[in-house]
């Protein structure tokens, strides 16, 4: 019986240039999975994203094949994609008092 291999990442579309971790990612951890080979740049914690393709600075973040911000950074293959180099294209609907 082969061993099973514990996914790391998930790509939600093919279209995507993050993916989501599916665990903690540590500093040079090598991902190889779904066509991917990501060395991670930083900690990554689990439920945020990695940049599985090189982003420039204003382009657009893509998640489930759609737009959901821009880069405010130029942002690395393998590097953390959060909002320290990300601004949302979603405004909030909520009223201030």
């Amino acid at each position: 019986m082969l061993p099973s291999i514990m996914r790391k990442v998930l790509v939600l579309n093919s279209e995507d240039n993050i993916a989501v971790c599916l665990q903690d990612l540590e500093i040079g951890e090598v991902i190889g999975q779904d066509g991917l080979n990501l060395t991670i740049q930083h900690h990554i914690p689990r439920g945020h994203k990695v940049a599985t393709k090189k982003i420039t600075i204003g382009a657009g973040i893509i998640k489930y094949g759609e737009r959901m911000g821009h880069a405010t950074s130029n942002i690395e293959v393998g590097q953390h994609v959060h909002t320290h180099n990300v601004l949302g294209d979603r405004l909030s609907t909520e009223q201030t008092k």
